[in-house]
């Protein structure tokens, strides 16, 4: 049996040449097209990569700033200081270490109330009050009685105190 010898007959010759010329048109055809779409669609990931980006960023900005603030609610909602003043310290005529003394006495008494909401120590000032005015501080050999005048609560709980000798 022999292959017949379609090299020479021109209609195969032409039917061969438009099969591969048909081939490489179509891809060209296909690479032309697929890269086109294939720049399409990086240039589209690009661009929803930084957007993606942006919205991470701000995300990110958004949530220290919210945090921040918080923070500083979580501080203003707190008992941060206490500040001791005496109403009478000219009249009792008392030296600057007792004056000292007689805060650091009084501070440490109500350190409980530091780093408590307001609230909190807002419901208990009456039980503060009593603290304050029912002890009888002892410095060197003298001893001294509170009263208390006024009380400022907000983030610095405030006393006015006055002094007097206790009996």
């Amino acid at each position: 049996m022999r292959i017949p010898p379609f090299h020479h007959d021109k209609s195969w010759q032409r039917f061969f040449v438009g099969v591969i010329l048909g081939m490489l048109i179509g891809w060209l055809f296909f690479l032309y097209n697929f890269g086109y779409v294939h720049e399409k669609l990086v240039m589209e990931i690009n661009k929803q990569k930084s957007t993606v980006e942006n919205h991470e960023k701000t995300i990110d900005i958004l949530q220290k700033d919210q945090d921040e603030q918080n923070k500083e609610n979580q501080q203003k909602l707190t008992v941060q200081t206490i500040k001791i003043n005496f109403t009478n310290e000219k009249e009792v005529n008392l030296s600057e270490l007792t004056l000292f003394e007689l805060k650091e006495d009084v501070e440490s008494e109500l350190e409980l109330v530091k780093n408590k909401s307001i609230e909190t120590v807002y419901s208990s000032k009456e039980l503060l009050l009593k603290a304050v005015r029912n002890k009888i501080f002892v410095i060197g050999d003298k001893r001294y009685q509170l009263e208390v005048e006024q009380l400022t609560l907000y983030t610095t709980l405030e006393l006015e105190l006055s002094i007097h000798a206790a009996e």
